[in-house]
């Protein structure tokens, strides 16, 4: 369930608030049924000389919690930590990024989420809800640690990890807590160090390693898509990405692309709906020439183009079609075979949209 969070602290107030968050030291820690979170906003996060920027995530967190703390689906018994636990170590011998560790990790993950679905064999929410409040709080324990390191600065908490800047002189103490909270909880960590975050929310970042590998999450998400998710306008992550890490301007970048894959955008409508481009048949714009399109469909903004309208069925008790409009304020251009794209792009659209991505330096 979506929930509006407020923007102050419901601590000891439990019983009414609709969810439940702490503020320490002007950072907010959100608890929920999905786990810890919390990030600075809209901010880029820049690591000093003399700082460091670390990152510290939970190897599998979920199952390693069931695992270490002997946690299991009260229908299945003790064995189930067993066969859990081997699988993990059949997961650690493969390497980070090849088929086998992928599919170790989703049948490692995949039992976690089944447990909170009643028609899966693994169905106990006794089990999901000591995984979920067990993780966050050890979370929470591990940040509480941290904050005892002078000047340290919270980043980021996010599910199974959290991110903070500090000094480098408190290095070896910011690992001897680390250790300690291992031992404590009997989790491992796993370590990143990052010399520039750029932070639209906890989300949505794109990250910097100290090497110049670069981490996109969420909406800058541009390479190492499956061909099962969204291709759409993947210029408009690049050209974000581009002024806020090299300092290229989105116009810049978006007028000296030549991948016209990149441009193009994608919607779907279910079968119950329809899709439908409206061309103008007069300067006026009152009169328009209705062709339908099939369900799945590429197009990219064109000033010369039509309006995109989402056609669905009527609601109970009424006769009329509704219609909604898709990028409204723009004209686009049926793509769905790429010979079709004529460079006639719109480039306003596409610049117009990165710059929504562009975190300004504090």
């Amino acid at each position: 369930r979506v929930v509006k969070v407020p923007k102050m602290s419901y601590y000891g107030c439990f019983k009414v608030a609709s969810c439940l968050n702490v503020v320490i030291n002007g950072f907010r820690f959100d608890y929920g049924v999905g786990g810890i979170h919390g990030s600075v906003s809209s901010t880029i996060v820049t690591k000093e000389d003399d700082e460091e920027l670390e990152d510290a995530d939970v190897a599998s967190m979920y199952p390693n919690l069931a695992i270490s703390n002997n946690v299991y689906p009260l229908h299945l018994g003790q064995t189930f930590c067993t066969i859990y636990k081997d699988v993990y170590v059949q997961r650690k011998s493969f390497g980070k990024g090849t088929p086998e560790n992928a599919v170790m990790k989703l049948a490692l993950n995949g039992v976690y989420g089944d447990s909170n679905n009643e028609f899966s064999p693994f169905y106990d929410s006794s089990f999901t809800m000591k995984i979920t409040i067990n993780g966050q709080l050890s979370l929470s324990m591990l940040a509480e640690r941290l904050l005892t390191i002078p000047d340290l600065m919270i980043v980021q908490v996010n599910t199974d990890g959290i991110t903070v800047k500090y000094k480098s002189i408190y290095k070896s103490m910011y690992k001897e807590i680390c250790e300690q909270w291992q031992k404590d909880v009997k989790l491992e960590l796993e370590y990143a160090d990052y010399s520039q975050m750029c932070i639209r929310d906890v989300n949505n970042y794109i990250a910097r390693y100290t090497n110049g590998k670069v981490k996109l999450k969420g909406a800058y998400v541009s390479d190492e898509l499956g061909w099962h998710q969204n291709h759409s306008a993947k210029v408009i992550q690049m050209a974000a990405a581009s002024e806020m890490l090299e300092g290229i301007p989105v116009e810049e970048f978006i007028h000296n692309h030549k991948n016209k894959y990149d441009f193009l955008l994608r919607t779907k409508v279910p079968r119950s709906s329809s899709l439908v481009l409206l061309t103008p048949l007069d300067d006026e714009g009152l009169e328009f020439e209705e062709t339908k399109l099939q369900n799945i469909c590429r197009y990219y903004a064109c000033k010369d183009g039509g309006k995109l309208v989402k056609v669905m069925p009527p609601l109970e008790g009424s006769t009329e079609f509704r219609r909604i409009g898709i990028d409204t304020d723009w004209n686009v251009k049926v793509c769905n075979n790429i010979v079709d794209f004529d460079w006639d792009v719109d480039y306003d659209y596409y610049i117009a949209e990165a710059k929504k991505l562009v975190i300004e330096e504090n």
